[in-house]
């Protein structure tokens, strides 16, 4: 918990928190042991309405918070782009490669392909029939695809920015491509079934 939102919550506080942020208003308190809901040290409390209710605190973390965003944005202004928007959406696109030969598909493609599977599945003549030279190949095909699908083929690149950081810092310690990879694969998938990539 942040310390301004344990000025903004606290119900009772000590004389050395109330002191420093906020302002004695009140002629006497009524005073007890108890918690205080900003140091959080067990001490003599009081309510914290008999010091202003931390206002002066709270304003002054306010403050700081509103000049390190404004820095912030400062600092952001004046970067430039990672990437252009080609190269962008190079970074975004799903390959499969073997070898010499390169075929590209998204995700949306794939699971066009099963679905027409699927039809062909319910209409072929050997399906229906269980021919079993016609049943063998299609369920060869379907776990091709079914594979892609999973993506054991199908490979999500780094993200742009995880690639620019890549390239400055070097890869992450103690762990592997595969497994760096593995991660922001799913992390896209995730992002991607939440509709916002």
């Amino acid at each position: 918990m942040t310390l301004l939102n344990k000025l903004l919550t606290a119900d009772v506080v000590c004389r050395d928190c109330g002191d420093k942020y906020g302002k004695y208003s009140v002629g006497c308190s009524s005073v007890w042991n108890g918690t205080c809901g900003v140091c959080g040290e067990d001490k003599p409390v009081t309510e914290v309405r008999d010091w202003g209710y931390l206002t002066k605190g709270i304003n002054d973390l306010k403050g700081q918070v509103k000049e390190q965003s404004k820095e912030v944005a400062d600092y952001m202004l004046s970067v430039g782009p990672i990437m252009n928007d080609s190269e962008l959406e190079d970074c975004l696109k799903a390959s499969y490669e073997q070898g010499e030969i390169a075929c590209m598909f998204t995700e949306d493609e794939i699971g066009f392909l099963n679905e027409c599977l699927d039809t062909l599945q319910e209409h072929h003549p050997g399906l229906l029939d269980n021919n079993l030279v016609d049943v063998t190949l299609f369920e060869s095909i379907e776990q091709k695809f079914t594979t892609l699908y999973d993506d054991y083929c199908v490979k999500y690149e780094l993200s742009p920015a995880m690639k620019a950081y890549v390239e400055k810092y070097g890869t992450f310690p103690d762990e592997s491509e595969n497994e760096k990879w593995e991660g922001f694969r799913d992390a896209f998938v995730m992002l991607k079934s939440a509709g916002n990539v």
